[in-house]
C-alpha cells in the first residue's frame, strides 16, 4: 500500500473521531461546516474505495469521484436507516454511524493491504511460500 494512501487512510479515522467530538463539544460553526461536510461528502466514500478496491490504480480524479459518490449512498442509507428505527435521527446518531463506518472501513482497508498484519502474518506467508 503506497504511504500516501495509508497516511490519508488515518486521516479519515481521525475526521471521524473529530467529528463525533465535533457534535458533543462547543467548537466554531465553520469547523462544524468542514467536518460535516467532509464525512458526508468525502471520507466514507474513501474508506470504502480503498476497502472494495485496494489493488486498483485510480487517478486522484477518479478516486475524489468515486468517493464522493460512495460517501452520498453511505450517509442516504444511513439517513434512512436511522429514520426508521426507534433512535431517530440526529446531528449525534448519524455523526456516529458515518464515522463508525468510516473507522470500520479504514481499518479494514488498511489490514487488507498488510499494514496491519504483525510477525505473525508474515510467518504464514514464508511458510507457505517455503521460505
Amino acid at each position: 500500500m503506497k504511504q500516501e494512501r495509508r497516511a490519508l487512510l488515518v486521516g479519515s479515522c481521525l475526521v471521524g473521531i473529530l467529528n463525533v467530538a465535533a457534535v458533543g463539544i462547543a467548537v466554531p460553526h465553520l469547523v462544524q461546516i468542514v467536518l460535516g461536510a467532509s464525512i458526508v461528502f468525502i471520507v466514507p466514500g474513501f474508506a470504502l474505495v480503498c476497502a472494495v478496491l485496494p489493488e486498483r490504480q485510480f487517478s486522484r480524479g477518479e478516486r475524489l469521484l468515486a468517493s464522493v459518490g460512495m460517501s452520498l449512498a453511505l450517509a442516504t442509507g444511513a439517513t434512512v436507516l436511522l429514520g426508521a428505527t426507534p433512535i431517530g435521527l440526529t446531528r449525534l446518531s448519524l455523526a456516529v454511524v458515518l464515522a463508525v463506518c468510516t473507522l470500520a472501513l479504514s481499518i479494514y482497508s488498511i489490514w487488507r493491504a498488510g499494514g496491519l498484519r504483525g510477525r505473525r502474518g508474515h510467518e504464514v506467508a514464508s511458510k507457505e511460500t517455503g521460505s
